[in-house]
Parts: C-alpha cells; structure tokens; sequence
C-alpha cells in the first residue's frame, strides 16, 4: 500500500451508520443491490457496504459514457439491462442529489418505493453552521495559543495530488511574500507525509476532518479576526471564491490554476520537486523481504478516486505478461477495499520515501490519481492511463491533469483509454514496458 485513506472522513461516518440500519431492519442483507449513479459517494457506499460483506450486483448510470465502464471495480449498466428489474429481492440505493429523478425513473418501471433506499447527504440548518464556527473558533485560538499569532494555512483535501502541486510552490510563494513562520493545516496523516517531503514546518494535523471544517466556518463568519489562508482554488464551502469553473477554461490546467488563483505567483515560477532523502538501505531490505527485484519490478497503481476504472481482467492480463517477460509485479493496495491484482505482491510503502521506492522498482503503470503526482520525479518508467469520456469542469481529466502539461514530469507515457472499445490493451502495454 502507497496511501493511506483519512479515517475521520464525515461522509463515510454516516454511510456506515445508515447500512448499519438498513442490515438491522434486514433491508439489505441477501439481496441484489443496485446502486444508481455513478460518483465519488457511490463509491463509498460500496466500501462500506463491502465492510460488512455485501457485495453490490451493479451501478447504474443513464450516461452511455459511463456503462459498460467499472465503478470500484463493478460494472456499469444501464436500467434497460437489469435482468429483473421487479424481483422481489432487488434493492436500489440512491446517493445522487437528482435523487428525485432516478427514484422516479425506476418508479415508473413499477419498482416498489420500499425497495429504493436514499443516501443523500442532510442538510444544516443555519444554527449547525453558527455552532460549527463556535468550534472552529476554539481551534483557531488553540492553534495561536501553541504557535503564536501567525498565518495559518488550511489544506482541506484529503488528497495527496493537491498538497504535492502546493509543495512545489512552497518554497517560492513563502519566499516572495516574506513568511518567515507558519502552520500548515492538513487532514490526514498521508498529506502530513507529503508535505514533509518539501520541508514545509508547523504541520497540524487535525484529529478529524470536521476540526477543519470548524476552522473554516469560523474563517467565514468572521474573516476579519482571523489570519487564514485557505489552500484552494475554489473550495466549496468558500462562497467567496466560486471561480471553480475557470478550471480548464483556455489552458488553465491543475499546475496553472494553483499558480494564479492560489499562490498569485508569476508565470515564469515553475513547480520544483523535493530533494529526496538517500533510503536506499531501507529499501534494499525491502526489496529482499518481499522478494521483488531492483529495476525489474513493475509497480501497479489501478485505483484512483475518479469515478471510472479499468476491469480486474484488464489488470490481471497485465500482471500475467508482466511476469511471463521475466518482472516481478506489486500493487499498490490498501487492503480490502483496495485489493491486491491477482498473482502480484501487496506492498506498503511509507508515502515519503514512494518516489525512491518507483524508483529503484524501474516501472510504474497506474491509472491517474494523487499518487502519481508524488512519484511524478521518480527515475523511472511511469505509464499513466486517463479515462478518455472523464471530465473536469471545462475540460478533460486528461487535458486538466496531464503530468506533462502540469511541467511535473517530461518522461512520462501518458495514454487515453475508453471503454467497451479495443483502444488499450494489456499486451500493448507490455511492449512499451519492454521495447523502450
């Protein structure tokens, strides 16, 4: 495993609790589940419904695009292809906000209304926002008291991708605005390790993610007491920054909208990568306890939060090659939810020093995701796979997190794959592997 999930992570709190009930009132359990919408909270829900053993039938999803594609690696169909859409042991749950329209959607195919179960997200009313800043204000003035009366920068994201593009700024931005001393406001534990590898100092590390929330409803109520910075080009809950979709917009890709609209940096400012630190002995002893082979093993990464991914089959078929070419093969995996491919080693391997274990492995193959832009400086053969029908905003994933295009890797294989058709296939992967 590369990463780390957060585990205070509010969403997944109440996800757990609601199929906690639903297995209580024996609503779920032995059933064929059907989960409606493809998205970021659909994927949660299969991982905790997987938590207690339940494993979803299908997804649903009206987008042509999306079917026949995988969501946390289950395929995706439309409604037309349940094969019986009235059985009496289907469920359907619902996590979407055009809950209203799929509920209807399948209503009207005569689907009971106690076999559809909503997860939708509830709503505060304004008292929970005023309690929350109350909070946020006891953290604020916790965090002075520690450090003193100085800027507090706040990372909201659990992704390492974002507080890796922030470190290779770092250095300029503190430099061209004369900070001289800091806190630096992070989620979890794999962005706390990222952004050590960049020698960033004053790291908090909130104790759960709400604790930033706090923070910034206090910031938001009363931004005049208060000395915040908020790492984001647009964070939601920022009503006052809603420039989101700039995002792709001319050119502006990942690398540039952090550069303008986050740090106001000149354009002739390029990221800069960390120096890494010699843990060659570490990782030689590494190497030897799970028996991979320095510059011949293939580091597989086939997870990502983006909502589409590649087929189990499609990995195994790598893996299978791979190894026949004479390469020992590991996956990044985080245990269950994120498990290894068949026939190849589950590693974990401590998010500082990822760069230097890709590159004594010699080969990374891995769908687009944070990850790779931590190993992005990794001396190595990195071949990254973007999903050809994923957008963002006003653009591609591709054309918006493109590793080259970011100016983070030059050497990079970047390579558009789509689904149901033969655009990408494992064997075409392996020769790039090979025949360099």
């Amino acid at each position: 495993m590369l990463t780390k999930k957060s585990k205070q992570d509010e969403e997944l709190e109440w996800i757990d609790k609601r199929v906690k009930r639903l297995i209580w009132l024996n609503k779920i359990p032995q059933k064929n589940i059907y989960l409606f919408g493809v998205s970021i909270r659909t994927r949660k829900i299969i991982q905790v419904l997987r938590k207690y053993g339940l494993e979803p039938k299908n997804v649903l999803d009206n987008d042509k695009n999306k079917q026949n594609s995988h969501c946390a690696r289950i395929k995706v169909i439309s409604v037309d292809q349940i094969e019986n859409i009235l059985d009496s042991k289907n469920v359907y749950i619902v996590g979407s906000s055009y809950w209203r329209e799929m509920t209807a959607q399948l209503e009207r195919r005569n689907v009971k209304r106690s076999s559809i179960h909503l997860f939708c997200a509830p709503k505060k009313a304004l008292l929970n926002h005023l309690i929350d800043a109350e909070k946020g204000k006891y953290h604020y003035r916790k965090l002075i008291k520690k450090y003193g009366d100085i800027p507090i920068f706040i990372c909201p994201y659990t992704g390492t991708g974002d507080i890796y593009l922030i470190g290779t700024f770092w250095r300029q931005y503190i430099e061209q605005n004369r900070i001289e001393n800091y806190i630096f406001v992070v989620i979890n534990e794999a962005c706390k390790k990222v952004a050590m590898m960049f020698g960033i100092k004053n790291i908090e590390l909130t104790k759960k993610k709400r604790h930033c929330t706090f923070l910034l409803h206090y910031y938001l109520l009363c931004p005049d007491k208060v000395n915040i910075v908020v790492l984001n080009d647009s964070w939601p809950l920022i009503h006052s920054n809603p420039i989101e979709w700039f995002r792709g917009y001319k050119g502006l890709h990942f690398t540039e909208m952090f550069r303008r609209y986050v740090f106001a940096l000149p354009e002739n400012i390029k990221p800069e990568h960390p120096v890494f630190a010699n843990v060659d002995d570490k990782l030689s002893l590494l190497f030897e306890k799970v028996q991979l082979v320095p510059d011949k093993t293939v580091v597989l990464s086939p997870y990502s939060n983006t909502l589409a991914d590649l087929p189990d089959v499609f990995w195994e078929a790598l893996a299978d090659g791979l190894k026949n070419k004479g390469f020992s093969v590991c996956t990044n995996s985080s245990g269950e939810n994120e498990p290894a491919i068949f026939g190849t080693t589950a590693i974990f391997v401590p998010l500082n020093i990822v760069p230097q274990f890709i590159s004594k492995s010699g080969y990374f193959i891995g769908v687009r995701s944070g990850l790779c832009d931590v190993i992005s400086a990794a001396t190595a053969k990195k071949i990254i796979l973007y999903d050809a029908e994923e957008r963002f905003f006003n653009s591609s994933s591709f054309e918006y997190f493109s590793l080259k295009r970011m100016g983070l890797s030059n050497d990079v294989v970047e390579i558009i794959y789509k689904h149901g058709e033969p655009a990408i296939t494992a064997l075409e992967i392996i020769n790039l592997i090979c025949y360099e």
